[in-house]
């Protein structure tokens, strides 16, 4: 699943080539199976990011406003094509595809897609508030309130919940994926089994705070970062890395399946004991790389 980073680079990326643009036809897929359904053409008018959700407004001929929500999911991407060019993946995985005058965007096997009529203003209407409703504050988004975001972990989630399950639930925060999940828990020296009710509010502040610092530095282009001092091809501390030793202290870094949804989850056994609830230290709580 993307991480909120990605999702907001994407954004940015698309933005120039769609905003204010005429698309000569706009097509939509409801679910797999299901016909392109041809909405004919439209304006692209903004288009933001919102958790893992990119959200696009358009408007019809007859300035009737519509919203495009995608959320990748796992397997979903956004691809763009010259017209007439052979798409790298089969027809039927295409769920919306955006055709402008000199080129197409396609997006292949999305978990999610919304086609709405927006009744009220553009995407701040019905949709987004539904989004709302299921979609927690967004760590990337300027205005977000760390602390708003500890008082609804302690209010909805509960005290015997893993860290691991807490730190991907978009309903409590939006933007953390898999990779950060295991970066942000190495960083403060939390075990992904901790239950959050073990957890003081001044270690769950800073794993959020740590967060919305992280994803910020990694929208610029590059490779996603979390080491303080990284070095070539050595960008993170333990995602990916089992078997290898932790840059902290040599000890083996671990990998399992862990949570509700069984994901996978890097953590080194030394600098994440069990039953110790986590540092709210910066930078993450560990010592500066060596």
């Amino acid at each position: 699943m993307p991480e909120g980073d990605t999702i907001h680079r994407l954004a940015a990326m698309l933005r120039p080539r769609l905003e204010g643009a005429a698309l000569e036809a706009v097509a939509t897929r409801a679910a797999r199976g299901e016909p392109l359904r041809e909405h004919g053409p439209m304006r692209a008018d903004a288009l933001r990011a919102r958790g893992k959700h990119l959200l696009m407004e358009l408007t019809g001929p007859d300035d009737t406003p519509w919203l495009l929500r995608t959320h990748l999911g796992m397997w979903g991407t956004w691809h763009e094509y010259a017209r007439g060019a052979e798409w790298s993946k089969p027809a039927h995985q295409a769920h919306a595809v955006l055709t402008l005058e000199d080129r197409m965007l396609v997006c292949f096997h999305p978990r999610e897609l919304a086609w709405r009529w927006m009744p009220a203003v553009g995407a701040e209407a019905a949709d987004v508030e539904r989004l709302d409703a299921r979609v927690g504050p967004d760590l990337l988004a300027a205005e977000v309130d760390v602390d708003a975001v500890v008082a609804r972990v302690r209010r909805d989630a509960a005290a015997d919940r893993p860290l691991a399950d807490v730190l991907l639930d978009q309903s409590l925060a939006a933007g953390i994926g898999n990779v950060y999940k295991s970066e942000l828990l190495f960083l403060h020296g939390c075990h992904p089994r901790t239950p959050v009710g073990r957890v003081s509010d001044p270690v769950l502040r800073a794993l959020y705070a740590d967060a919305v610092r992280l994803l910020r530095r990694n929208l610029r282009p590059g490779p996603r970062i979390t080491r303080e001092r990284a070095e070539p091809d050595a960008f993170l501390y333990v995602y990916g890395r089992e078997g290898e030793a932790c840059r902290r202290c040599a000890a083996v870094v671990r990998r399992a399946l862990l949570g509700q949804h069984g994901r996978a989850t890097w953590w080194c056994p030394v600098c994440q004991p069990e039953g110790v609830a986590g540092s709210s230290r910066n930078p993450g709580g560990v010592r500066p790389d060596q």
